[in-house]
């Protein structure tokens, strides 16, 4: 009875042991599904973590804003008030509901070619706020701007024209001759010729031609200065407005920096000396100055004040003056006039214009100008979910959307038109490629949910786990008991019989 008795209890511990390895078994598949698991949401994670996003910079990537619609195609700041199209492969403009109202009044089926002149007040007084009478008055006033910048244009052609038509051209000597007949009884041309022509009254020192003064100081700063001011006098007839006002400027510079050298003039006057008080001859105890240097700082300073002075094909300095009996210059002013008159209704019809909007009004109507302009010549596309953030950054990084830049110019009509550039979103200079921390924050989230469960299953597979080969391990040492019971018993009974 001992031995069946230990055999049926063997034979229960040897089923218990078998269904415990039937139980560690599905526990490992269970942990190993858990481990596959586990890895497929950190790879969701990892995967999340490693996104990318476009954003806006204005600082070259120092910092960012949400690259989304309001931020392109809406007036603010992140665009600095500066539309940046979206447009699809069509190049036809992606348009939000808000805007689709007024695409559809524009361009009824979305095709290029709308007209947005003849809804223009109605939807930017609906979309600005600012009254239709103020915007229609506004562009009244520019259209009167307008019309006088071409008039001037046209003006300035015709007065250039005339004024090249009665002009004088001629080099230093012939400018001598016509800016004074004699300059203290002596033709202004000859201080530049031969000693062998020069009067008495001028002194050939080392080949140099010189003006001899008084013996006083102050007298010869008031015979030279009344000797420039001759030559400004004589100028004035010569020459237009504007380098006659040159020459003036030019004449009083000299006088002060010839009053300079006056004060320190030398014994000698040489090459390189503009004054001198002389000790001998015509000049003996006299101021002198060496009017070959005066003339050339003279009209060193005429150019440096703006005068009219050009090179010829020889590189030699050319003169221009006026025969202002002739014809020819009483034309040039009657158009000058004509054009001066001009420019003064330019200003002001410009202070009208401006007082019709503000600075900031004008702004938005630019900047709304622009885009319905684009709507009208590109044709246009509703997409409602463009408002969408992410959607917008999809299609933009798949390039299905490019961003469209507008730059107004003018024609030769002085019509103003806009000229589009179109560029997909990553060769843009605004827009840089970023990590999604919103994407990066929301995986976490999702990450770590899952990951405790995971976690709290595994460790309840660990636990039963432990439990049950704790339990394998007793049974492995009862079975071993007693079958070390039986063998001992069928040994014993064995020598019995033996």
């Amino acid at each position: 009875m001992g031995m069946a008795a230990s055999q049926v209890r063997l034979l229960q511990l040897t089923s218990r042991k078998n269904t415990i390895g039937r139980q560690l078994e599905g526990l490992s598949m269970q942990k190993t599904s858990l481990t596959r698991e586990m890895q497929g949401v950190t790879r969701e994670y990892q995967n999340a973590l490693n996104s990318k996003v476009l954003k806006w910079s204005n600082n070259s990537g120092a910092s960012y804003v949400d690259l989304s619609y309001n931020n392109l195609m809406r007036p603010g700041s992140a665009n600095n008030n500066t539309p940046y199209l979206i447009t699809d492969k069509n190049d036809k403009v992606v348009v939000d509901s808000k805007y689709q109202k007024y695409a559809e009044m524009i361009s009824p089926d979305g095709f290029p070619g709308g007209d947005w002149a003849s809804v223009r007040s109605e939807v930017l007084e609906e979309i600005t706020g600012i009254p239709a009478e103020n915007i229609e008055a506004s562009e009244v006033a520019q259209d009167k701007v307008n019309t006088t910048t071409d008039s001037i244009n046209t003006l300035q052609n015709e007065v250039d024209t005339c004024r090249k038509e009665a002009k004088i051209t001629g080099g230093l000597e012939k400018f001598l001759g016509c800016l004074g007949s004699s300059w203290g009884g002596v033709s202004l041309a000859k201080t530049l010729t031969p000693a062998s022509t020069v009067q008495q009254d001028y002194k050939d020192a080392n080949g140099e031609r010189c003006w001899v003064l008084s013996a006083d100081l102050n007298s010869s700063k008031t015979q030279l200065a009344n000797m420039i001011n001759q030559m400004c006098t004589s100028a004035s007839n010569y020459l237009d407005t504007d380098d006659a006002a040159a020459f003036k400027e030019a004449c009083d510079t000299t006088i002060k920096n010839y009053n300079n050298y006056l004060e320190n003039a030398g014994e000698q006057c040489g090459d390189t000396c503009q004054t001198s008080k002389d000790t001998s001859g015509v000049a003996s105890g006299k101021y002198v100055v060496n009017v070959e240097l005066l003339i050339t700082e003279l009209l060193r300073n005429y150019e440096n004040a703006g005068g009219t002075v050009e090179q010829n094909s020889y590189g030699t300095d050319e003169y221009t003056w006026f025969d202002k009996n002739s014809e020819e210059y009483k034309l040039y002013l009657e158009k000058k006039a004509k054009l001066d008159a001009a420019k003064e209704e330019l200003s002001t019809n410009i202070d009208e214009s401006n007082q019709t909007l503000t600075a900031s009004e004008e702004n938005s109507i630019k900047f709304y100008d622009q885009i319905f302009s684009a709507i009208a010549e590109k044709g246009w596309v509703g997409n409602s979910q463009v408002s969408d953030n992410d959607y917008l950054n999809q299609m933009l990084q798949n390039n299905q959307f490019y961003i469209t830049t507008i730059e107004a110019n003018t024609n030769e009509e002085g019509e103003e038109y806009f000229e589009y550039d179109t560029n997909i979103a990553s060769n843009f200079e605004n827009i840089f490629t970023v990590n999604d921390s919103d994407a990066a924050n929301e995986a976490l989230a999702e990450y770590e949910y899952p990951m405790s469960i995971i976690n709290e299953k595994e460790s309840r597979i660990d636990t039963r786990m432990q439990n049950l080969e704790t339990e394998q391990s007793a049974i492995n040492e009862m079975i071993k008991g007693i079958e070390t019971v039986r063998d001992d018993n069928t040994e014993r009974t064995f020598s019995i019989f033996s």
